[in-house]
């Protein structure tokens, strides 16, 4: 599933038409963000969350926004099916880390970083910062940017292999703009049900993407 691109009138570019599920969460991450500075969006794998950001991107084209993300893989992917849409989408305002680079970084690295004064931040998959190895990390550049607009994009919020710690409470304050289970997203008819043969071929297709991602 894809947003679609619109065509606005006197541009020579399209602006991003988010399907009603996603404008609906946008708006309402943006009123809480505006209110208490964070929201996040748990809603299931192929809803079209990353649209939701780079719809955020696309209104505050003067604004730095920092995209934080597990993989160069999983943004390379979102990018590729943004392009498709809008070629020429603008992107000279996004500054693109892994989390696992954050916590590579030095400390005058973290404060180069922040030094950037980002308007936004946006934590892509944000249940992987709780992982002992990233979060440090990444909590240290929050604190960095304390005027930072935060928004979160997970397909779960709860780390259910450590202690079903719910990163939506320790990252956003529980600042939950937009919740969607997958069964809603069936039934609303944003997912398709799933065949067994449909899901087995998913699920190889996802073990092959995830074990070149190791491999990388």
């Amino acid at each position: 599933m894809e947003d679609t691109p619109l065509l606005r009138k006197g541009v020579n570019r399209v602006a991003l038409r988010l399907f009603e599920h996603n404008e609906k969460a946008y708006k309402s991450a943006v009123q809480m963000m505006e209110q208490y500075g964070k929201a996040a969006i748990v809603h299931p794998t192929g809803t079209g969350k990353s649209y939701i950001a780079f719809k955020l991107i696309e209104d505050n084209p003067e604004k730095v926004v920092i995209w934080l993300s597990p993989s160069e893989y999983i943004f390379k992917t979102q990018l590729e099916s943004l392009k498709k849409n809008d070629p020429d989408f603008p992107l000279a305002n996004v500054h693109f880390y892994t989390y696992a680079k954050l916590m590579c970084c030095t400390q005058a690295q973290l404060d180069e970083i922040a030094a950037q004064k980002p308007a936004y931040i946006i934590l892509d998959e944000f249940h992987r910062a709780g992982a002992e190895c990233w979060g440090e990390s990444t909590v240290a550049l929050l604190k960095l940017c304390p005027d930072a607009k935060l928004l979160g994009l997970t397909a779960t919020n709860i780390r259910y292999l450590d202690n079903n710690r719910d990163m939506a409470e320790e990252l956003f304050d529980s600042r939950v703009a937009s919740e969607m289970t997958l069964g809603e997203a069936v039934v609303r008819g944003v997912l398709r049900a799933l065949t067994y043969g449909g899901a087995a071929d998913r699920c190889q297709k996802v073990t092959a993407s995830a074990s070149a991602v190791e491999a990388g």
